[in-house]
């Protein structure tokens, strides 16, 4: 084929591209507003194709009425995405789409343009449909492989970043915040998260742990949903309907949670979380927060536990004796205040929140990452969240009490193993702070507790020195 030629047919498909949602094909039109528009983005191409079938026939049972659109992209695993406007008893096909990449956040962009130039309502509710897994991005980990709308075809998904600049741009073609943002999704229900779309959208509702196949039922709560009704009361409405449904109703018995958040009342949370870091860091509260952190209600990652059950724990009876004398160790009135204005304003964040099963029963409606081992991964310190508060400081100074115990606590047995392995990174990295907690500890364990059991004193002394030197 000549040059000429390839760049004709070239020019033709990147023009069929860039118009694929833009053109408006004949069979839409623009219709007048409604009250609500229910659009949701229906990632299937992957292994809940099925369910994303089901889903739709779902929303098929209630439909579109006199003052609620329902519309859906979906994109079907081996399959062609469509636009679907869907009607009672009948899933009216819009317009074919072709294979999208639904795990790039662009697509996202388009369809809410699709909705507002076809379907304009006073209020609008998007869904995220999809795998879900909290915060963290693919590429650091394929254990730790976070985000949303995973598609199997392109091998990509939206990240916690990518949502802040898609609802901006969302934002900025509806003309307005959008009214309730659904993750119908595992594991979303996270403060990163929530921090991520919180100038963009007014509630948001979703799930802090894994949830079942099925995912909502989207004809339990679109058959409540009434005319008149209100963003607050829209979201209300989506948790307890999803509530009642894994409880026994229509999708039978499973482990469940939903919750939905007022993001006007995120900032005094955010406040409280930073008051919460800022006592969190002002002495070592190590071993304290790890026990609390055991025994807090988790989730399918390890890492992400309930926050408001991990402050709970603090100051209410355990009935474990072992964490008890903890807590009188370690609670002072600085800490608890900090736990009350913790907790206070979570009653005002989290407007309605639900669970199934005792697996989930100290869920009380929104999920942190807080590793026991105080790690905290770089793209975690890339989250808007970690940049502006002080959480991942805290886990930091924690991480660093911790470690500094954990050479006292084997020096003091004579073993050398972490020390030996601190003055390694410390001949590496001499400015770290920590190496000098260290050195002021084993210091104080050598000169005034003479603590060095005799049969490690010779090594301890040799370590001890090419310490000093590193970071002198």
């Amino acid at each position: 084929m000549k040059k000429s030629s390839i760049l004709a047919v070239a020019a033709l498909i990147l023009g069929l591209c860039s118009t694929s949602f833009a053109a408006t094909p004949k069979n839409v039109k623009k219709n007048p507003e409604k009250e609500w528009t229910l659009a949701v983005f229906l990632n299937a191409d992957n292994n809940l194709d099925e369910f994303g079938v089901a889903d739709q026939e779902e929303m098929s049972q209630v439909g579109s009425n006199e003052y609620l659109n329902i519309v859906s992209l979906i994109d079907r695993e081996r399959g062609p995405a469509q636009i679907n406007y869907i009607e009672k008893g009948n899933i009216k096909k819009l317009k074919d789409m072709g294979e999208l990449d639904m795990g790039d956040y662009k697509e996202f962009v388009k369809f809410v343009k699709f909705v507002k130039e076809n379907y304009p309502a006073k209020h609008y509710a998007f869904s995220f449909w999809n795998h879900g897994s909290g915060w963290k991005d693919k590429t650091e980990a394929a254990s730790v492989l976070k985000g949303i709308s995973y598609d199997d075809s392109s091998n990509n998904h939206i990240s916690t970043n990518d949502l802040t600049v898609a609802l901006n741009e969302a934002n900025k073609i509806l003309g307005k915040k959008i009214d309730v943002l659904c993750f119908d999704a595992c594991l979303m229900q996270m403060v990163e998260v929530a921090y991520a779309v919180k100038d963009q959208v007014n509630y948001m509702v979703g799930s802090e742990e894994t949830e079942p196949g099925k995912g909502a039922p989207y004809n339990d709560i679109l058959k409540n949903v009434k005319k008149g009704m209100n963003p607050r009361d829209f979201s209300i409405n989506w948790v307890n309907a999803f509530g009642d449904s894994y409880n026994g109703g229509s999708q039978g018995k499973a482990k469940s949670t939903q919750s939905a958040l007022d993001m006007s009342k995120l900032p005094q949370f955010i406040d409280a979380i930073n008051g919460f870091a800022k006592v969190g860091m002002a002495k070592d509260y190590s071993r304290f927060f790890r026990q609390m952190n055991v025994y807090t209600q988790k989730y399918a990652y390890p890492d992400n536990m309930d926050l408001l059950h991990f402050v709970e724990l603090m100051t209410e009876p355990t009935g474990l004796a072992s964490l008890e004398n903890l807590k009188k160790q370690y609670v002072d009135e600085s800490l608890k205040t900090a736990i009350k204005k913790l907790q206070d304003s979570g009653k005002q964040f989290i407007i309605a929140n639900r669970f199934t099963t005792q697996e989930a029963q100290e869920s009380k409606g929104i999920a942190i990452f807080f590793p026991t081992s105080y790690y905290c991964p770089w793209l975690y310190q890339d989250l808007a969240f970690a940049k502006e508060t002080l959480w991942d400081d805290m886990i930091a100074a924690q991480g660093e009490f911790a470690a500094v115990n954990r050479v006292v606590d084997e020096v003091k047995q004579g073993k050398m193993e972490a020390l030996t392995k601190m003055v390694a990174s410390a001949k590496k990295n001499p400015k770290n702070k920590v190496y000098r907690k260290v050195l002021v500890q084993i210091n104080y364990l050598a000169d005034n507790e003479r603590a060095i059991p005799a049969n490690a004193h010779k090594e301890f002394e040799r370590l001890r020195g090419q310490l000093k030197e590193a970071i002198k």
